[in-house]
């Protein structure tokens, strides 16, 4: 399922990244943003003419959104200084890439989020189009499912640990 998004709707996501980045205490508020970049996010920024730093938030709260307008539901616009809860919906948990590479789209979970935090029911993985201004539901999977089905990678030296689950593995929304 695929959602298309409006001017407005791009405003809103990108002034509420912006949110929730600079409520962060400046000690740690860009920590992972050098870990976590890609080709994909600076093309983005640089589409939107807005700072690298504000990509995360935006690219989650792209894939909220699509869930929110697939199901009728309001995402969450409370501002939190540390962390929300890790569940973006009641026992969901949205997970937004950007990859469009030749392999098959992952859900990916860092070993040290999956072991922190609580954890959802189920788990959305959702991939934004930079191009084309719309982000595509691929797939659900329960958390029961996920530690079944899930393999440890690792996608470079110095990278993060994750538990992974291919598109193919989840539920098709």
């Amino acid at each position: 399922m695929k959602i298309k998004f409006t001017k407005e709707q791009i405003k809103f996501a990108l002034d509420l990244a912006k949110k929730r980045h600079d409520a962060k205490h400046i000690s740690f508020r860009n920590k992972d943003v050098a870990e976590f970049n890609n080709s994909n996010k600076l093309n983005l920024s640089s589409k939107l003419n807005v700072d690298n730093q504000y990509m995360s938030h935006y690219i989650g709260i792209m894939g909220e959104m699509a869930w929110a307008i697939a199901n009728n539901q309001q995402i969450d616009e409370n501002i939190y200084s540390v962390r929300d809860s890790g569940q973006d919906f009641e026992g969901i948990e949205i997970k937004t890439i950007t990859y469009f590479g030749k392999g098959e789209p992952e859900l990916k979970i860092t070993k040290k989020e999956y072991e922190r935090r609580k954890p959802p029911k189920v788990y959305v993985l959702a991939r934004i189009s930079i191009i084309r201004n719309e982000v595509e539901l691929l797939g659900k999977i329960t958390r029961e499912n996920f530690d079944a089905t899930k393999v440890t990678k690792q996608y470079g030296p110095n990278k993060p640990v994750n538990y992974v689950v291919p598109a193919s593995r989840m539920e098709e929304i």
